[in-house]
């Protein structure tokens, strides 16, 4: 099996694994990919699209839908967990041809919580934490 520019074969050499990496971008506004501005951290495809993001890379490429069979492909373990093999540490869990690893919200989008909170990394998820005087909004995202 030989992969394409940008990609590695995956341990169990009969596939290859997507290890480009790109800007992640949380809201697509006709056509047009848009991010925070502390928002530059490159992370990969599989990182951004399990992980709340909307579109990835420089062609500003959609992210699938969850619940949709390309979003299962890509995300099989669900929301914040990768299978491209970045950012594994002691949590690493391992099954038949898949490696996954949680994804860490907080670095991948800095933003997250808003500039009044700080998010807290949990195992495929995060939580917000605010400032004291300040509180969640029903979004539960910003302070």
């Amino acid at each position: 099996c030989t992969c394409p520019s940008g990609y590695a074969l995956r341990e169990d050499r009969r596939m290859c694994r997507d290890t480009r990496q790109g800007f992640c971008f949380t809201e697509v506004l006709q056509t047009m990919c848009q991010m925070s501005s502390t928002n530059r951290n490159l992370v990969t495809k599989s990182e951004c699209c399990c992980n709340s993001g909307r579109s990835w890379g420089p062609q500003c490429e959609l992210c699938p839908l969850p619940g949709t069979a390309h979003y299962k492909k890509m995300c099989p373990h669900g929301p914040g967990y990768s299978t491209d093999g970045r950012g594994m540490d002691s949590k690493v869990a391992t099954k038949p041809l898949w490696c996954f690893a949680d994804n860490n919200e907080c670095t991948a989008q800095p933003s997250l919580c808003g500039a009044k909170g700080q998010c807290l990394n949990t195992p495929g998820s995060y939580n917000c934490e605010c400032q004291k005087g300040f509180s969640l909004d029903s979004s539960g995202v910003n302070c």
